[in-house]
């Protein structure tokens, strides 16, 4: 018998990126029971891919399990520390902690722990994941077989290929709060931007001297975003979107993949926690979930608690039958720690533990409150949900902006991001939930819905390729 061709994933331990990744396993262990998988990250994500591995077993009883690698090192959120990105040409300074976040030492650090975990596995095929800069600088240096899986969107990764130089005109520069289609009197103020964003990437000197002292120390080019403006036309890239979903391009590359939305297969919410469904099933409800990465400031929870009153009050003047409920996940620390009291404020809460779930069968949520991450703006695509979006970080404001530009939500800050102030919020929240365009927003969210039914799981389609180039 011939021995099973191994599959190394390689990926940050933030859910962002990683649960593409565990999504991926779980569909390949579907596609090709005779893989064997092995995934390398940071460990705190350990438990979260035990528990795919126990998942993808449950439904492929003849595949094998997730061979988990941890990864000793700096993981991405401990170097960048979260800073806060204001809305202006400041925050493009910000985005070079966010493209280089790590020291020299680190990223050696890092470099030396894929390059063993490479070696001790001996993969067949590599999967990397295209925002951590070390995986990308060692599968390159080692020059061995790997793709990229990305939950990013072709205008991430193709935008630099655009003809007529479109990076400049066309499309908002990271991090910025200007809609798409750009209008005529903005592109100036957008050129300029993308010539600071370029300033800062060109003459980091903070990224200059970690490539240095990494290519001194392990003989390793450096790997970084800057290299996907150069076309990469040998490397394939998976992407987790289809053109459907994401803003218009001329030029499509051959070695981008378009996958479709990847989701992890998590079971509905009556099975995991029936004390939820219970509370779900009350009524139509309002689920506010800022992301694992971002907390609420005790003013900014102020702020949410004062829009919710003003949806509230606005439902009850229309004479809705029925009453309106919220699910707020509220994050108050980097460790999720409490920092403030929230109960003798004058709020009505209900502790709801939650745990994690794909589907609300009762459906009765009318609208998700997100961050605009690629996993919280897809989830509410999937099922539907027209969304709220309060970007965090520079590129959350991307989906924001793909959310007005789609019909299916508002983006609430684009003055005071990644703030927001009560009046806004609540304004917005009023409009996709009972305003005049309310309908139109949630037939337009089911129709993408169903569009994206109709396309297949992404997951799915990932795996076949996969499989494929092994």
């Amino acid at each position: 018998m011939s021995p099973k061709r191994k599959m190394l994933m390689l990926t940050k331990s933030e859910y962002g990126q990683a649960n593409i990744f565990l999504a991926t396993c779980h569909a390949l262990m579907g596609t090709d029971p005779d893989v064997e998988i092995h995934l390398a990250s940071f460990a705190p994500i350990r438990t979260a891919v035990t528990a795919a591995s126990e998942a993808g077993i449950k439904a492929h009883p003849n595949a094998s399990s997730i061979e988990f690698h941890e990864t000793r090192g700096t993981h991405y959120f401990k170097a960048l520390l979260s800073p806060e990105l204001p809305n202006n040409a400041h925050c493009l300074t910000n985005h070079r902690p966010g493209s280089m976040p790590y020291t020299g030492l680190e990223m050696v650090e890092n470099c030396n722990e894929i390059r063993r975990i490479i070696e001790e596995v001996e993969p067949d095929l590599t999967l990397v994941d295209d925002m951590f800069i070390p995986e990308l600088t060692m599968a390159r240096h080692m020059r061995i077989k790997w793709m990229i899986l990305s939950p990013n969107t072709l205008k991430d990764l193709a935008l630099p290929q655009q003809p007529r130089a479109a990076f400049f005109w066309k499309y908002p520069c990271v991090g910025t709060a200007l809609p798409f289609p750009i209008p005529w009197h903005l592109i100036p103020i957008n050129v300029l931007y993308v010539f600071f964003l370029i300033f800062f990437m060109i003459f980091n000197s903070h990224a200059r001297r970690a490539r240095a002292y990494v290519t001194e120390k392990t003989g390793a080019m450096v790997f970084d975003q800057q290299e996907f403006s150069n076309p990469q036309p040998t490397l394939k890239m998976l992407m987790a979107i289809s053109p459907e979903f994401d803003f218009p391009v001329d030029l499509k590359p051959e070695n981008i993949i378009h996958c479709g939305p990847i989701m992890r297969p998590v079971p509905a919410v009556e099975e995991v926690d029936p004390k939820l469904h219970t509370w779900l099933a009350r009524g139509p409800t309002v689920f506010i979930n800022l992301g694992t990465l971002s907390w609420t400031t005790e003013d900014q929870a102020v702020e949410m608690a004062q829009a919710i009153r003003l949806l509230i009050t606005g439902w009850r003047e229309k004479n809705r039958d029925r009453r309106l409920q919220v699910l707020w996940k509220l994050k108050q620390t980097t460790d999720g720690h409490v920092d403030y009291d929230v109960y003798n404020k004058g709020c009505r809460l209900e502790i709801i533990l939650g745990s994690e779930f794909d589907n609300d069968t009762t459906g009765n949520i009318i609208c998700s409150v997100n961050h605009g991450g690629a996993n919280s703006f897809w989830e509410a695509l999937w099922t539907g949900v027209p969304q709220v979006v309060l970007p965090v970080w520079a590129d959350t404001y991307d989906f924001a902006q793909r959310a007005e530009y789609l019909g299916i939500g508002k983006w609430v800050s684009p003055n005071t991001a990644p703030r927001y102030r009560a009046k806004e919020l609540g304004d917005a929240l009023t409009q996709v939930v009972i305003g005049h365009n309310a309908r139109k927003v949630q037939l337009k969210s089911n129709e993408l819905a169903k569009q994206r039914l109709q396309l297949g799981e992404g997951r799915d389609v990932a795996a076949r390729h996969i499989v494929e180039n092994i």
